[in-house]
């Protein structure tokens, strides 16, 4: 009964953070850190929340802020699975919420009083070397065709992963030049929409990949989130063929069916879409970590422990191309950064577009690219002196005419 009413308090919490933040990403957030906080206080306690708000409220035998230095002490220690610690930014953001949290039921802990106990960890930022059109190329190579589909469209278009994920068919238009994506507000972290566009090459790649789509994708269909449905759709045709190697494998999915059934039926759409899309982020991101792996070149780390290619550099080298290319505020528009610089920074879709066709190449990856557009050069050159050939000898043979004549 205790944890019923654990969770309901939780509930709540997260419930006003939505309130406010309109955004499932966050609400899961917070909800991890809280689980985070449920975690120590089982093992240094054997409390659970209920149990600890009694004593810090009704019985006065325990200070808010004494928990939160032993949390602070906990978070410190504590090792990942893969023996790794957790990141002061974590640290910061797990301690702020059990104190919001802590707050919001009555236990005050107030910022004046927490900060004379301890002092937050300092965020510190880590040095990352800039990816290259080389390194971003044999990443391409062996990456399977959704991955590298993805990967250019976030190296073009400068996309966060969460708002490639979320991308419909008729996000895109491929009728302009250069291809156009509304990314619409409600996957944008800004909750703001915007416009960007991708380059040649990957618009290609996309239009590969969505050839290959069985069924053809409609009008409204995601290009990259797996939805639930679709996962139900695709779990009953495997129970329906039955070719599974061994029947473990079948009584696994036997046993996932009725979950998802019921997680469809029960589970708020806005909920359901926010669990989807973090699904799919960590299908993509585990290709890209299982591709890196297996190639000794490509799996530098940075000194923090984290692989150095990763989708958020893949958007850093974004802003790094269109910069480099004297259109920073640009680059910064396509991207969604709040500025107070862009508040008057405005563009019409022709100057958007023709902007975007001058930093073309600097978003343009593969080698070959390059030498298509230069072939293409020459032979736009070619024409042009084919013209001026043409012309000069029809001049000289009317007035070879005109000789003649005379």
């Amino acid at each position: 009964m205790q944890v019923q009413v654990s969770d309901a308090k939780i509930q709540r919490f997260l419930e006003r953070k939505f309130r406010l933040s309109k955004s499932h990403f966050t609400k899961i957030a917070y909800k991890t850190a809280l689980r985070r906080f449920e975690e120590f206080l089982r093992i240094r306690y054997n409390f659970d929340i209920d149990q600890l708000i009694t004593q810090v409220n009704d019985a006065k035998r325990l200070d808010p802020l004494d928990v939160l230095d032993e949390y602070y002490t906990y978070l410190a220690q504590y090792k990942k699975s893969d023996g790794s610690a957790i990141r002061n930014a974590t640290v910061v953001n797990y301690l702020v919420t059990a104190k919001e949290f802590l707050n919001s039921e009555g236990c005050k802990v107030y910022k004046e009083d927490l900060q004379q106990k301890f002092k937050l960890p300092k965020i510190t930022k880590i040095y990352e070397k800039g990816l290259t059109k080389e390194i971003i190329n044999r990443v391409l190579r062996f990456a399977n065709p959704k991955l590298a589909t993805a990967i250019l469209i976030a190296c073009a278009s400068g996309m966060r992963i969460a708002e490639i994920i979320q991308l419909r068919i008729s996000d895109i238009d491929f009728t302009t030049n250069p291809t156009t994506i509304m990314i619409r507000a409600d996957t944008t972290k800004t909750r703001e929409t915007r416009i960007t566009h991708l380059t040649s090459e990957a618009t290609k790649a996309l239009k590969d990949y969505l050839a290959r789509q069985n069924p053809p994708l409609k009008n409204d269909d995601y290009i990259f989130l797996f939805t639930p449905e679709e996962r139900l759709r695709q779990l009953k045709e495997r129970l329906t063929k039955n070719d599974y190697t061994t029947p473990a494998f079948r009584i696994k999915d036997e046993n996932r069916l009725p979950k998802l059934e019921f997680q469809i039926k029960t589970v708020p759409k806005d909920e359901l879409h926010a669990k989807s899309v973090k699904i799919s982020r960590h299908n993509l991101e585990s290709q890209l970590l299982h591709l890196l792996r297996n190639i000794p070149e490509l799996n530098a780390k940075n000194e923090n422990g984290r692989f150095s290619i990763h989708f958020h550099a893949f958007r850093a080298w974004f802003k790094t191309q269109v910069t480099d290319a004297h259109q920073s505020d640009f680059a910064e528009a396509l991207m969604g950064h709040k500025s107070i610089k862009l508040v008057y920074y405005r563009q019409n879709d022709k100057t958007r577009a023709q902007t975007y066709l001058q930093v073309e190449h600097a978003l343009t990856i593969a080698d070959t690219e390059k030498i298509d557009k230069g072939f293409s050069e020459l032979q736009k050159d070619n024409l042009e002196l084919r013209g001026i050939v043409d012309s000069l000898s029809k001049q000289l043979r009317e007035l070879e005419r005109r000789i003649t004549r005379q």
